[in-house]
């Protein structure tokens, strides 16, 4: 049964207290641009920046994320997907429909009031339930140039329609919607299996600070954020407003805009092969598919395998270009193979800022991994290149782990 219930109306008042001292600082660790990790207690925070305790103030300039190291994802039990405009992502025990305005309870039981509807992109009901995920996204890559509304009959199929959904009514029961053809209905909200809609995009909207993810795995694209003496005030790019207790949060994401990973950009790849089998590159796993993992040597000295979640994959012979328009300074990797992939891989890898080369150099499986630190200042195109440095390309590979470009 769909979870859509009718929520009561209370005052709700956001205050955002830029920069106060939390009664109750939570253990945090924050990366920045120069790859240094502050570990300790969060005090502060506000659009400028952040107090560790014992550490003196960071610039937000300079944070590429901050991990909430004692706070635990929570499995969640039975929601809706609440996906706004700005990107934000919502998992809603509740939530009520009245006019053009959107109540908003989260799993957790944050409360969001009086959302604009013009804020909402999607709603889909039942979204704990994977299969109807799956279901969703397949409507969704299939609908035109129009809003989506889908019902569920009493078999349990869902029937979609397309046209121009409207407003609630007064008591945020029913929803308007009208046909392509131009039949005009009113369906119920409690029928309702998911609406998505037709969203221009907006000229002028506030840029992003970061995006945060919360125990129930909810993420959240914040333009304001503020600490208060029992936690956290945000508000979305969209305009939801909502205060978090402490202990909500697992991360928040700094990076966009200052980093950019590899993985996350789009390349144009030259892949070739002279043993008539193309190998092509990976993101963010190995040549066999697995996570990343390269030897490093631990503070006591102890060589292990460490996981990488993020970075590239490349058979001899591949070719990478990456259109990075001159906004970045530094790009940073470490160079190594990946021991769980078969094969004696020994390539040769140059790599070039806009025809220079900036870096060349061979390595194998018996090699110690090599960290690549390249000044990137004004380069327009980055170019990747792997080659076997012997005459057959079969069993050369190499990875790029947690290969990144940063300003």
């Amino acid at each position: 049964m769909p979870i859509l219930r009718l929520l009561t109306f209370t005052t709700f008042g956001l205050v955002l207290v830029s920069g106060a001292r939390s009664a109750d600082p939570e253990p945090v660790e924050v990366r920045t641009l120069t790859a240094q990790t502050i570990k300790g207690n969060l005090e502060s925070i506000n659009d400028k920046e952040l107090v560790i305790a014992g550490s003196g103030p960071v610039k937000m300039d300079q944070v590429v994320d901050l991990v909430f190291s004692a706070n635990q994802p929570q499995p969640g039990d039975r929601y809706s997907d609440i996906e706004l405009t700005d990107g934000s992502l919502l998992h809603c025990s509740q939530f009520s429909l009245k006019g053009n305005k959107v109540d908003l309870k989260l799993v957790q039981g944050v409360e969001i009031k009086d959302l604009p509807l013009a804020a909402v992109a999607s709603i889909l009901n039942d979204a704990h339930e994977p299969k109807n995920r799956e279901e969703w996204q397949k409507l969704l890559s299939k609908r035109g140039n129009r809003d989506l509304l889908a019902i569920r009959a009493a078999d349990g199929v869902v029937n979609p329609l397309e046209g121009t959904l409207g407003q609630g009514d007064a008591q945020g029961e029913t929803i308007e919607f009208e046909t392509t053809s131009g039949k005009k209905a009113k369906p119920r909200l409690d029928r309702v299996h998911g609406m998505a809609f037709l969203r221009r995009p907006a000229g002028d909207v506030a840029p992003t600070l970061c995006r945060a993810q919360d125990l129930s795995r909810d993420v959240l694209v914040v333009a304001k954020l503020g600490m208060t003496e029992n936690g956290y005030s945000i508000i979305t790019v969209a305009g939801a407003k909502a205060d978090f207790p402490l202990k909500s949060f697992t991360r928040w994401d700094f990076s966009k805009g200052k980093l950019a990973y590899l993985s996350d950009l789009e390349a144009k790849p030259s892949e070739t092969s002279n043993v008539n089998f193309v190998e092509h590159y990976r993101r963010d796993k190995n040549l066999d598919g697995e996570p990343i993992r390269l030897p490093q040597k631990n503070q006591d000295g102890v060589t292990a395998l460490q996981l990488f979640p993020k970075g590239l994959s490349l058979h001899a012979y591949t070719e990478l270009l990456y259109d990075i328009g001159g906004e970045y300074k530094e790009f940073k990797a470490v160079l190594g193979v990946d021991p769980k992939v078969q094969g004696d891989s020994h390539v040769k890898v140059p790599i070039e800022g806009d025809g220079t080369e900036l870096f060349s150099g061979e390595i194998n499986r018996q090699d110690e991994p090599r960290p690549l630190t390249l000044d990137i200042k004004n380069v327009k195109q980055l170019r990747i290149v792997v080659a076997s440095a012997g005459l057959l390309d079969l069993g050369n590979h190499v990875c790029l782990a947690d290969a990144k470009v940063s300003k």
